[in-house]
């Protein structure tokens, strides 16, 4: 297992040279460049904006300015905003806490959710159960994440009232940062977890519809393949029970294809859910990309692109090491 692990890190290397290279040649190839942010000031002129190219080292050649950066994001120098001119290391650890809240509880309420309906639609196979439970998850698959957020403000937030409509707490409590929310929640833990859970609801709830729905048919899938395999038919011939064939025999072997859902979305948690968050204007990675991309602050798009690639990267890695758990054959 140690000899399979280290050779799936030293593939990686490699892999995540080739990744910067690319993230970092997409970006040049964005509309203006790096200097489209100063570019939308009128009141700037040529001679201003030939300086500040000169002081960032814009006016390099484009290989030169890659090893630059490539060596600095690697020293934990990944640049200064443009917009805020904080560094951008901050900007992405002030959001990251917002953005992990959100996606890791809508995450683990979805699987809890979407495992066990996906084993017992393929366990009723073509049943009521199973017709019921398709229905439902077509439906909520095809429901656009936009258009379900806001109907679910408009009803309950603007019209009955019953939650918040966006951000993370009330406009009387502080902002969520790193440097005042913490400490206030610590000073006022009830009031906090109130506040938390009141504005949370909505924004899982667009968030899980949706992947509840995809997750499920995937997880129905995975199990319709192991129940008909030979040894789950030798099991029922030796007279076991259908509860110890299933979770003996049949699920270790269907979760596999699901782990690698699981170390595919997990990364995407991370950079934040685009949409939800812009809807509810949740403070989180999502939001601060979209507002990035509207300002054309280079360094932050940059830096949140190639973390979420380096994210892809390293839980592909952890993805191939359960493989190996779960079914030892592959580690050979």
């Amino acid at each position: 297992m140690t000899k399979f692990i280290i050779r799936r890190i030293l593939i990686s290397i490699p892999v995540l040279i080739g990744i910067s290279f690319l993230v970092f040649m997409i970006m040049q190839l964005a509309p203006g460049g790096p200097m489209a942010a100063f570019g939308q000031n009128p009141r700037m002129t040529a001679e201003q904006r030939a300086a500040i190219a000169h002081n960032w080292g814009l006016d390099k050649p484009v290989l030169e300015q890659y090893v630059t950066w490539f060596f600095s994001m690697f020293r934990g120098d990944w640049g200064t905003s443009f917009v805020t001119r904080q560094p951008v290391t901050q900007l992405i650890l002030d959001r990251l806490p917002a953005t992990l809240l959100l996606m890791l509880t809508a995450y683990i309420i979805q699987q809890l959710i979407a495992l066990p309906l996906g084993i017992l639609s393929a366990l009723k196979r073509y049943s009521l159960t199973d017709k019921v439970l398709t229905v439902l998850t077509y439906i909520g698959f095809s429901m656009p994440t936009f258009w379900l957020g806001l109907i679910l403000v408009y009803t309950f937030a603007a019209n009955l009232k019953w939650f918040p409509s966006g951000q993370i707490t009330n406009p009387r409590d502080p902002a969520f940062n790193s440097a005042t929310y913490w400490p206030w929640f610590a000073a006022n833990p009830l009031t906090a977890i109130g506040s938390l859970a009141a504005h949370l609801v909505l924004p899982i709830i667009t968030l899980i519809v949706v992947n509840v729905a995809a997750d499920s048919r995937y997880m129905r899938s995975s199990m319709l393949e192991t129940i008909n395999q030979d040894y789950i038919r030798t099991a029922r011939a030796k007279g076991l029970k259908e509860g110890t064939i299933v979770r003996r025999h049949a699920l270790r072997p269907a979760l596999l294809p699901v782990v690698t859902n699981i170390a595919l979305t997990l990364p995407a948690l991370l950079g934040g859910a685009v949409v939800t968050e812009s809807i509810f204007q949740w403070p989180g990675m999502g939001l601060l990309f979209i507002s990035s991309i509207t300002a054309a602050d280079y360094p932050v798009m940059i830096g949140i692109v190639f973390l979420l690639s380096a994210f892809i990267l390293v839980f592909n890695i952890i993805a191939d090491v359960t493989y190996a758990i779960i079914d030892p054959r592959i580690r050979y």
